[in-house]
């Protein structure tokens, strides 16, 4: 009986009871701090894939294309997340738990609804990462794994902030006569010297600044501004902006294409990057493709009634650089000229970011883009001593096939009646770094 009486040991017994439990919290602790810092791997990914996705929209017409998976599988390669490439899903609103790692990509963000003020936006991508990772401890309590999910937005910084970057910087803008219109999606426009309007002109845009004088004319009521940050009409301001890309470095002179002596190239001609000493003239009814690359030029590139000058395989990043060391790029009335630039690469390399067409700056030459020229230009123009005309038309709109388009010229001189457009971003420059417009993440 006193054996059975005696109470030794019960605390041994308590402490053992504790301990187990103890471990048990410990444990689940350990497992608790482990999947916080693989969901924050994860979102970091999902964050570098969603701005590598999004990089691509304009090569992949604002959908989701080969290219834009392809980019954004790799980011997961690049941050350690994965050794092999995963098979994004496209366009899918509905998330559920996967057994692997997984990615769904989506233009137009739509997995929250209508929720996410950034609902349905084709400027906007979308990635969701699932993961499905075991625990340390918590299949003693009934959870073997945890089903980890990570989302990110990225979009142009325009459209995720709008009014923070300008696709149009210009020494002068003016608008010779009346009725010019000009049209910018997500982007504005920057005036560093004289602005010139006249009646009936109009600009829409997120912004428009002017630092010196603003002749009005006879603008007064007839000018339709629509703009953002409660603009009514353009806004002086006193602070100066420089040239954004006057520290840019001019490529350097390549060898001489293969084909550089074909200055009037027949019907079907695909011509080859490199150097041409004198410039090329499309006739009439020509169409002449150009290979992806740096065409540096010495003379001018014209493109009469009825030609077409474009690049077929300016497509996945790929694209063409037309620099002018003399000469400016001349597509004339009834010609096409449809060309892209370069989605990544420098000035050494012979693929400069987002450079379409580009100038010297010793080289004068202006650039007349003809109201019935069927043209767009996905990329940068620019011409640090040169002026931009853009040529009367009644009801033509220039440019509207645009993706991606940037303008950084001296002048730009704009003809009755002609509609300019410009659907923003485009202004990536070599080595990703963003000068005349940014692509930035959202959520």
């Amino acid at each position: 009986m006193r054996i059975l009486k005696d109470e030794g040991g019960q605390a041994l017994v308590l402490t053992a009871l504790c301990l187990m439990v103890l471990m048990g919290m410990m444990g689940l602790g350990i497992d608790v701090g482990y999947m916080r810092y693989q969901q924050a791997q994860l979102q970091t990914a999902a964050d570098s894939a969603a701005i590598a996705a999004g990089l691509e929209i304009g090569n992949c017409s604002k959908a989701v294309c080969t290219n834009m998976k392809t980019a954004a599988a790799q980011a997961l390669i690049e941050d350690g997340i994965t050794g092999s490439t995963i098979t994004p899903t496209a366009n899918q609103c509905t998330v559920s738990t996967s057994t692997g790692l997984a990615m769904i990509i989506n233009v137009g963000p739509c997995v929250l609804g209508s929720s996410d003020p950034n609902y349905g936006s084709s400027s906007m991508t979308e990635v969701v990462l699932t993961e499905s990772v075991s625990s340390f401890f918590g299949s003693v309590i009934g959870i073997p794994t945890f089903n980890l999910v990570a989302r990110a937005e990225a979009g142009e910084a325009n459209y995720v902030n709008p009014g923070a970057g300008n696709c149009i910087y210009t020494k002068g803008l003016e608008y010779n006569s009346s009725n010019g219109q000009f049209t910018l999606t997500n982007c504005g426009v920057y005036d560093s010297g004289n602005l010139q309007t006249n009646s009936g002109d109009g600009v829409t845009a997120s912004s428009f600044l002017y630092f010196g004088t603003w002749g009005p004319n006879n603008c007064n009521s007839s000018c339709t501004w629509t703009l953002g940050d409660s603009e009514t009409q353009p806004t002086h301001t006193t602070t100066a902006q420089t040239d954004p890309l006057a520290s840019l470095t001019p490529p350097s002179q390549p060898g001489a294409s293969t084909t550089a002596s074909q200055t009037t190239p027949n019907n079907g001609t695909t011509l080859q990057p490199g150097y041409y000493s004198n410039g090329i003239n499309l006739n009439s009814n020509v169409t002449v493709n150009l290979t992806p690359g740096l065409y540096y030029m010495n003379g001018s590139i014209n493109v009469n009634s009825g030609a077409t000058l474009e690049c077929t395989g300016c497509t996945g990043g790929q694209g063409v650089t037309l620099y002018f060391s003399n000469g400016t790029l001349q597509p004339n009335s009834g010609s096409t000229v449809q060309l892209t630039a370069p989605s990544t690469g420098g000035t050494s390399s012979g693929n400069v970011a987002n450079m379409l067409i580009w100038e010297g700056s010793s080289n004068s030459s202006g650039m007349t883009l003809d109201a019935g020229s069927s043209s767009y230009f996905n990329g940068v123009i620019y011409m640090p001593d040169g002026t931009l005309t853009l040529n009367s038309g009644s009801g033509t709109t220039i440019n509207s096939k645009s993706t991606a388009t940037a303008v950084d010229v001296n002048n730009i001189m704009v003809n009755s009646n002609v509609s300019f457009v410009i659907n923003g971003g485009g202004g990536y420059l070599g080595g990703g770094a963003p000068v005349l417009g940014t692509f930035a993440l959202a959520e």
